[in-house]
């Protein structure tokens, strides 16, 4: 029988890219189940804030001018879409949350997959303070961008560090905050490499699923295209926001940069594997066997 992936364990740049599919693939049904189930609300106000946005564009807005106010088109628009974009944040957030759970979870049940209710009791305890902590980073990375370009590109591999550490630690946002700046020291181009190909991955996937809407909008000043306009917006709103649900790679990888960091400076892992040596193997079949 496969053993199941191993968290606290060092790991190079293409290890941690290979096991984040690896933790996806072996754990796909139940963590998705607590996705759509915790975050499927979330899901969905976003998607109606999408579709809200799609259609106070002027250019989709165009082909029912007689429910429109010409005047009021830009300022409904620009309403719309920062309310999208607020909604967007925050199923973002929340599905990054619900990973984090399940991995905290799996990690403290031995490599078992962790139960919907486990799942949830987790995502409650860290819910205000993984929001509170997730607008305090908003802004951290906000004033580094305003202050210059590279104190906002070097602050952001580190914050993603942050709520990984509170959620796996159950730590406050300044110990976190300060330790994710001892992990990331001289690893720095390792975590930003590792964040920049899983987003990387998800953007080209959204992208695509973009193409059609996209050239839906392009060809609308040649087309007519009043008729099939709104189903089509509802359809690849819902496809958009269904693809926020690819985040969770990024968020594994990042538990894996912060695993294999950890296991760098402080050996936790090892500490741990050793503190069950001679332990009846029958009651930890979970573990993998020892290797000398």
């Amino acid at each position: 029988m496969k053993q199941p992936i191993e968290l606290r364990h060092l790991r190079d740049f293409g290890q941690i890219i290979s096991d984040s599919f690896t933790f996806l693939k072996e754990n796909f049904k139940p963590l998705f189940k607590a996705l759509i189930i915790i975050c499927g609300f979330f899901i969905i106000i976003s998607t109606a804030s999408t579709v809200f946005t799609y259609l106070n564009m002027p250019i989709f807005s165009r082909f029912d001018p007689g429910s429109y106010n010409a005047a009021l088109r830009p300022a409904s628009y620009i309403f719309a879409a920062f309310l999208n974009a607020f909604f967007l944040m925050i199923t973002h957030l929340f599905i990054y949350l619900v990973t984090l759970c399940y991995i905290s979870v799996y990690l403290q049940k031995n490599n078992n997959t962790p139960t919907l209710a486990e799942v949830w009791g987790y995502f409650k305890y860290y819910f205000f303070r993984v929001l509170g902590s997730g607008i305090l980073i908003f802004l951290l990375v906000v004033i580094g961008f305003v202050l210059c370009i590279i104190p906002g590109l070097y602050l952001f591999p580190i914050t993603y560090l942050i709520i990984p550490i509170i959620v796996i630690e159950n730590s406050s946002f300044r110990y976190a905050f300060n330790k994710s700046f001892r992990l990331i020291k001289d690893n720095w181009w390792l975590v930003f490499g590792v964040i920049f190909i899983m987003s990387l991955i998800v953007g080209v996937a959204g992208a695509i699923v973009n193409i059609p809407i996209t050239s839906i909008t392009m060809g609308s000043k040649l087309l007519s295209l009043k008729s099939i306009t709104v189903p089509v917006i509802v359809i690849f709103s819902i496809l958009r926001n269904l693809l926020l649900l690819a985040y969770i790679l990024p968020a594994i990888a990042t538990c894996l940069c912060y695993f294999n960091l950890e296991e760098e400076k402080n050996g936790t892992g090892l500490l741990d594997r050793i503190a069950k040596l001679g332990v009846n193997p029958d009651n930890n079949s979970t573990l993998p066997t020892e290797e000398y």
